[in-house]
């Protein structure tokens, strides 16, 4: 235990931790980790009772330092967990953050008896960001949720007054506006090749250049036709149940059978899990169609707990060279600081099934007898 006083100075508590052992702060973290989580818990308990009595309500968010939004969460997990032993047992255990809590006590379905155990043991294996993909993938939107997003579409722009000469951005575009934005521009920054010999200019610097660009065209030629003479390509998920999906934002029906009119659909049937039936033979070269559905199916860097959404690659988990296929399952998008530390080139290797988002794991190329136990495994499921 620490020194009360001692506790209250950062400078002095860090001082006093340094005379401990790695093993001994790593255990220290871990134990504080699972001791928030396990009062978040008891926190939202006592919020449960609070709203009964009706004292919970938005003027919270004042007093608790946080956002309006972030108490009507609480509350709806608060409501949620109630109905949810399991959920609420692995939470009080630690298993679960906050995060993930949200999302898990809102995917447990009130009508079936086993899904809040199943999500009990699955939640904790589900990163965020995966959890609040398959929450979209469930709720199927009508066609008044697309008004809403369409209603909701903004863009600013200023100049900055902390910073001579720079106009700053800001906004959010719906759906298929925000798909055709975000396939324009990958389109247009990877084409921005440096000079032979000359290194590539950041990501974030070609993105800018191309708006730039953008713009230059527009004023250049007035006329009504598309100056770019891009045409939109769009990669529409339709899972045997739930809705379809551009850029892994659901579609209400009305509105993909409105692109049909408007843009090339390239349709990829799914499973109930989400994996994609691939169509035409697999060549020795990644298609620009094959880069395309794994990018879509995945949205971001597989890596365990990056998020990245730009500047990602395609990555044979198991390596070309080491007799890896081109099939979807040996395919996930990593994010290029990621992708240079993995295998042939790296010292790790991403495997297992990159169809479940909880699927892919790290292994060190160097530990032979688990490489050799993920092969096995993963070899009937390959064939």
């Amino acid at each position: 235990m620490f020194d009360q006083e001692a506790t209250g100075d950062y400078a002095t508590l860090c001082d006093e931790l340094r005379c401990h052992t790695t093993d001994w702060l790593e255990e220290r973290r871990g134990w504080l980790v699972r001791e928030q989580r396990r009062m978040h818990v008891e926190e939202l308990a006592v919020l449960r009772v609070l709203d009964e009595r009706g004292r919970v309500d938005d003027s919270m968010a004042e007093s608790d330092g946080t956002s309006v939004r972030d108490v009507r969460r609480k509350r709806a997990t608060a409501r949620n967990l109630e109905r949810q032993p399991h959920v609420a047992g692995a939470a009080a255990r630690g298993e679960l953050s906050e995060e993930q809590l949200a999302r898990v006590s809102d995917l447990v379905d009130p009508d079936d008896p086993a899904s809040d155990e199943r999500w009990a043991h699955d939640g904790p294996q589900w990163s965020p960001g995966d959890l609040a993909a398959e929450l979209r993938r469930k709720r199927k939107p009508s066609v008044e949720d697309a008004a809403a997003r369409r209603a909701a579409r903004a863009f600013r722009y200023w100049w900055r007054s902390e910073t001579e000469g720079m106009l700053a951005l800001g906004g959010d575009i719906p759906d298929i506006d925000g798909a055709l934005v975000e396939s324009v521009f990958d389109e247009m920054i990877e084409q921005m090749r440096p000079a032979k010999g000359q290194p590539w200019d950041a990501r974030e610097h070609r993105a800018a250049d191309a708006l730039v660009e953008l713009c230059r065209r527009y004023r250049d030629d007035r006329s009504d036709e598309p100056t770019s003479g891009y045409r939109a390509h769009f990669v529409v998920h339709v899972p045997t149940h739930g809705p379809a999906t551009v850029a892994g934002v659901p579609l209400p029906d009305e509105m993909v059978e409105r692109l049909r009119a408007e843009a090339r659909i390239e349709p990829v049937l799914a499973t109930e899990d989400g994996q994609p039936i691939v169509v035409g033979r697999t060549e020795s070269a990644l298609s620009e169609k094959t880069k395309r559905v794994v990018k879509q199916r995945d949205g971001s860097c597989r890596y365990p707990g990056c998020d990245r959404r730009i500047g990602l690659q395609v990555h044979h988990l198991w390596p070309r060279s080491w007799g890896g296929s081109d099939d979807l399952w040996n395919l996930a998008t990593v994010c290029t600081t990621h992708h240079a530390q993995l295998a042939p080139q790296g010292p790790l290797l991403l495997l297992g099934n990159p169809h479940n988002p909880a699927g892919l794991s790290l292994i060190d190329r160097d530990e032979l007898p688990k490489l050799a136990a993920a092969q096995a495994r993963a070899g009937p499921a390959a064939a």
